[in-house]
Order: C-alpha cells, then sequence, then structure tokens
C-alpha cells in the first residue's frame, strides 16, 4: 500500500509539470523563436506523438526494471529535458528541440510505468479504483497549478512557469529516488482466460478511438491559441480552462467508474465518446465565455466516462510481467492521433482563425466535430462483431 502512495505522488506532481507546461507550450517557443503556426504545430506534433512511440521501449523496459526503478529513471530524464527546454531561450533553438527529445523520452518510460504499478500494487478486486484515482489523482495536480498558473505568468510570464515545474520535476526525482522503497515481492494477476490484446476485434477496437482521441490532442494544439485569439478577454484566464476540465475528471472519473461498473466496456466508449464529440457544438456558436465552459464540461463528462477504463481494460488483458509492453501497444493509435493532429492544426487555425482577420471557427471546430463522430458511428454498427472479441470480466463491485 505505501509503495501505491509514492506512485501516486510521482504521478501528481508529474501531471501538474506536464500539464502545466503542453498548453503553453506553442506560445513559449513563439515568444522566443521565429516559428509560424505550422512549423509551430509540428513541433508540438513531434513531442507529443514521441512520447507515446517511444512508450514501446519504455514500456519494455519498465517490464524489465521493475516499475519503481523506471520510474526514477524517467524522473529524471524528464528533469535534465525540462532543464534544457528551459535554458534554451539562452543556449538555442536546438536546445529547444533537444530537451523536448529528452522530456519525451522520459514520459515515454513514466507512462507505461504508473499503470504497471497500479497493477503490481493493488489486488485485482480493486483494480478499477486504482485505474481510476491514479487518472483522478493526476488530474487533481493538475486543477491545482491552473489555479495557480496565471499568478506565475503574471509574476515571471510563461519562462516563470516553466522555471517553476522544471524544479516541481527535480524535487519529485529526489524526493522518489531517497525514499521509495517497494513494498514485499512482486505480485501478478493472471490474464483471464482466452483474453488477448492480439485479437483482430481489439485492434479493430483501439483504432476506431483515434478520431475522438484527436479531439484531447486539440486541447493542446488549437484551443490555446483559439481561446487567445476569439476570446481575447479570457486568455489571461486559458488555464482555468484546463483547471476545470482537471477538476471535473478529478471528481468524475472515480464517481462515473464506480456507477458504470456494471456497463459493458463498449457501450461506455460510445456513449462517452458521443458526448465529448457533441461538446464541439458550443465552440461553433458565437464567442462567449458560457459556451466556451460549457464545452469543456461536456467535454471532459464524456472524456470521465471511458479513458480510464480503457487503461484498466488494457492492464487486465496483459500477460503477467508485460503491463507495461501492453500498455504501450495501446497507446500507438493515440501515438498516431496525436502527431496526425499536429501536421494540420496550424494551417487550420492559420485558415480559419488566424491572428488577424476575419475568424470562422465555427467551420474549424465543426470540420473536427464531423470527424470524430467517426468513433462513436463505427462502434455502434461494429458493436455485434466487436462485443464477440473484446473479452469479459466481471464488475469489480468491491472497488470503492
Amino acid at each position: 500500500m505505501k509503495s501505491l502512495v509514492f506512485v501516486n505522488v510521482a504521478n501528481l506532481l508529474e501531471g501538474i509539470c506536464y500539464f502545466g507546461m503542453v498548453p503553453l507550450l506553442i506560445a513559449y517557443l513563439q515568444r522566443h523563436f521565429p516559428v509560424s503556426d505550422v512549423q509551430a504545430g509540428w513541433i508540438m506534433s513531434y513531442y507529443v506523438g514521441l512520447v507515446t512511440l517511444l512508450m514501446f521501449p519504455g514500456g519494455a523496459l519498465c517490464d524489465r526494471l521493475g516499475a519503481r526503478r523506471a520510474m526514477i529513471l524517467a524522473l529524471a530524464t524528464v528533469a535534465v529535458g525540462r532543464s534544457f527546454l528551459l535554458y534554451s531561450t539562452r543556449w538555442g533553438f536546438g536546445w529547444a528541440l533537444l530537451g523536448l527529445t529528452v522530456m519525451a523520452t522520459g514520459t515515454g518510460i513514466f507512462q507505461p510505468c504508473v499503470y504497471a504499478a497500479v497493477k503490481q500494487y493493488t489486488r485485482s478486486d480493486r483494480a478499477a479504483a486504482g485505474y481510476s484515482w491514479l487518472y483522478a489523482i493526476m488530474n487533481f495536480g493538475s486543477v491545482v497549478w491552473f489555479l495557480l498558473s496565471p499568478g506565475v505568468r503574471a509574476w515571471g510570464d510563461i519562462e516563470g512557469v516553466y522555471t517553476v515545474l522544471t524544479l516541481v520535476t527535480w524535487c519529485n526525482w529526489g524526493f522518489q529516488w531517497l525514499f521509495f522503497r517497494q513494498d514485499g515481492p512482486r505480485q501478478e494477476a493472471a490474464a483471464p482466460s482466452g483474453a488477448t490484446l492480439w485479437n483482430r476485434r481489439f485492434l479493430v477496437f483501439i483504432w476506431l478511438l483515434v478520431p475522438v482521441r484527436s479531439l484531447v490532442a486539440h486541447l493542446n494544439y488549437t484551443l490555446p491559441s483559439a481561446v487567445f485569439r476569439s476570446y481575447p478577454w479570457f486568455g489571461d484566464r486559458l488555464e482555468y480552462c484546463f483547471s476545470l476540465n482537471n477538476f471535473l475528471l478529478f471528481v468524475g472519473t472515480p464517481l462515473l467508474t464506480y456507477l458504470t461498473l456494471r456497463f459493458e466496456l463498449l457501450w461506455l466508449m460510445i456513449a462517452g465518446s458521443l458526448v465529448s464529440c457533441l461538446s464541439l457544438a458550443f465552440l461553433m456558436l458565437p464567442p462567449e465565455t458560457h459556451w466556451l465552459l460549457a464545452f469543456v464540461v461536456m467535454f471532459t463528462l464524456g472524456e470521465a466516462v471511458w479513458q480510464s477504463r480503457l487503461f484498466e481494460y488494457v492492464a487486465h488483458q496483459a500477460p503477467p510481467g508485460k503491463v507495461g509492453a501492453a500498455m504501450s501497444f495501446a497507446n500507438f493509435p493515440w501515438f498516431v492521433a496525436k502527431t496526425a493532429a499536429g501536421t494540420y492544426s496550424g494551417w487550420m487555425l492559420q485558415r480559419f482563425i488566424p491572428a488577424q482577420g476575419a475568424q470562422r471557427p465555427d467551420l474549424l471546430w465543426g470540420t473536427y466535430l464531423l470527424g470524430a463522430l467517426l468513433t462513436p458511428i463505427s462502434l455502434f454498427l461494429l458493436r455485434g462483431w466487436l462485443m464477440q472479441g473484446l473479452g469479459t470480466r466481471e464488475p469489480e463491485t468491491r472497488a470503492l
């Protein structure tokens, strides 16, 4: 149990740092280096795509070293990368790219580690609670930071934010390295009989999630610039949108996990993804603060329905000792979604929400809405075939 506390502390602080830095990354690059909207989108795509791509070797490293040692190594790597990015304003653009690469390497190791650690340190009857709280605690850290971030920006601009978060990363690494000691021997629950990640239906299932998961990428690629340009009166409080998003995930994820334990995974995917897609309709309305906040609330509720349950399912299906690799494998479509979104997000911003000139945010968000609807529609149409191969499990009714 004590080990799980250390894992959640590490996840809490890393959630603060990652989600505190990523929404401001494009603005940080454009402020200090001569990069256009399109180029900034490519750089963001490179970074977040590399994070997911490196989860493959990161997951294998986690399985080889064990969750504790791999997590401490990952935090040290991320801390070095963030230091490079911070000092790149003095050292040059090449150091920014190097910093992003090193950061992506560390995060690619860290993410599979925390999910593997939850499986290692929780009983099987409490797995749903373990994964939902892992996801919720990460988002709680983001809530706290996004409430503080505008004040930090007023003090030291975006560079001040990055300075504080880099220091937090180093403190996180030092705390884990000095005090985290593993509880007892590693325990692995057996994978369910007949369940596997490698069947055709599961592969189709995770790839069908790409359209709606690309919307999560646009929270970082598109929404910050869209707020600065279409909601200029709200730009100084941009972080409050992300704070609301993460607060609702913190509260809603464990609650909705408990309330939906007896529902089939596929129906949760359909309902949750549909809610998230339809939330974009609020951004198609004339720019008003209440429509922006309504989008955040509705999108987040949809995400809370399915996100943590998906990772729980993947870990549950993984063979003993292969949780990290399985988590990495299931995240490959997420790599595709994030990478692809970055290649066109800058062009879409320039075309429909330019920094100067006429804006048509309704066309931008309407296009993204239609594309994302492919997920719930496809899942619904293929539900009979998919339900035959996704495996089943008894709900963890004692989870909370």
